[in-house]
């Protein structure tokens, strides 16, 4: 498993204490009038979005982009082969040199449009990563396409979720104040809306660097490769579950959309890991507080659940697992299990093979 890139280090919080040694998360489905409302309301912000001029639009991408932390610029319209902001992440593991292009979308964006911002980041000498963000969404096969490739793909719940995370709440006051109110009145324009994953946080404590990974899983068995997400493959071929950063409150998170995991898997399996290849004496022993907090989609509550800390007799460490039951609701259950042998250990231990770099 040869490492191209590393998570981001995020911000530390503190871990008061760590009473719940079994705790349970669950992906609820609300009833059918409370989905509605949530739906009203996402599909009025992202109407607001798609409703900006587009130079206006560009602009609130890149000072999303400064709120990140990056240096930014806008590019001059129609002369940098379809790139509208470009970026400059002097973060040492996630950073480079990022192109963005942006889609003010109100259908799904066709793959053609991600296959040619990878041919622009191919000619592209100075940059090293590419995103595409849109007001709508990506099908499975531009998902498919990215995998592996230093593309990010941005919809529009996700922006949504970004912006309001990082304080552009002003953006959508309207659609706060019109959330009940039918999405076609008031000459907004029709959006085609994204299921919203959700955000599944890792914190610890302490100053050393972790991963996280997830496997997809039939029973105790990883479907595919593919469907190993850790540093060298940060999404699965469907774009269901996904390593992201942005989301400057957690160590570490993964975005994952429940609802669109393969149907034949019925479990996802969470680890954390140790960087044993850039830091080969590094253990779990640092892993101290541990905490998953999942944040649903679609504005529900969170649930947290406080873990053993690491030992330093490992260098990976299984954290727990989601479980599909038979009404295709998703319980989470701690099962903590060490690994002296690291992420690849975990890896083999879930059906995979794993090749010497």
């Amino acid at each position: 498993m040869s490492r191209s890139h590393k998570l981001h280090r995020l911000s530390n919080p503190d871990t008061d204490e760590r009473n719940a040694q079994r705790m349970l998360f669950r992906h609820l489905r609300n009833d059918t009038n409370a989905n509605r409302g949530r739906m009203t309301k996402r599909v009025r912000e992202l109407q607001l979005l798609l409703a900006m001029d587009p130079v206006e639009f560009e602009q609130l991408i890149a000072r999303l982009m400064e709120a990140m932390g990056m240096k930014v610029a806008l590019t001059a319209r129609s002369r940098d082969g379809g790139v509208d902001v470009r970026g400059i992440d002097t973060d040492p593991f996630r950073g480079g040199n990022v192109i963005v292009q942006v889609k003010r979308y109100r259908d799904t964006v066709a793959p053609s449009a991600v296959r040619d911002l990878y041919g622009t980041l191919q000619h592209d000498q100075a940059a090293t990563k590419a995103v595409l963000v849109t007001t709508s969404r990506f099908g499975p096969s531009s998902h498919q396409f990215v995998s592996g490739k230093p593309i990010t793909l941005i919809n529009g719940a996700e922006l949504v979720g970004l912006l309001k995370h990082h304080g552009f709440h002003e953006v959508f006051t309207s659609a706060r104040h019109g959330a009940d109110a039918p999405p076609e009145e008031g000459g907004l324009p029709e959006v085609e809306v994204a299921t919203e994953p959700a955000r599944l946080l890792l914190h610890w404590t302490g100053e050393e660097e972790y991963d996280i990974a997830a496997l997809v899983c039939r029973g105790n068995t990883a479907l595919s490769d593919g469907h190993l997400v850790f540093y060298n493959n940060g999404s699965t071929p469907d774009g269901s579950v996904r390593l992201v950063t942005g989301y400057g409150d957690a160590n570490a998170c993964l975005m994952v959309d429940f609802d669109a995991l393969p149907p034949d898997a019925d479990r996802l399996v969470i680890v954390a890991a140790a960087d044993t290849e850039n830091h080969p004496a590094a253990t779990m022993g640092g892993f101290a507080g541990p905490a998953l907090i999942l944040e649903p989609g679609a504005d529900q509550a969170s649930a947290v659940v406080h873990l053993a800390d690491g030992a330093p007799t490992n260098t990976a460490m299984r954290l727990g697992r989601f479980d599909r039951d038979a009404a295709g609701d998703w319980d989470f259950t701690p099962a903590l299990a060490g690994y002296p042998g690291g992420l690849r250990q975990a890896v083999v231990a879930y059906g995979l093979e794993v090749e010497d770099a």
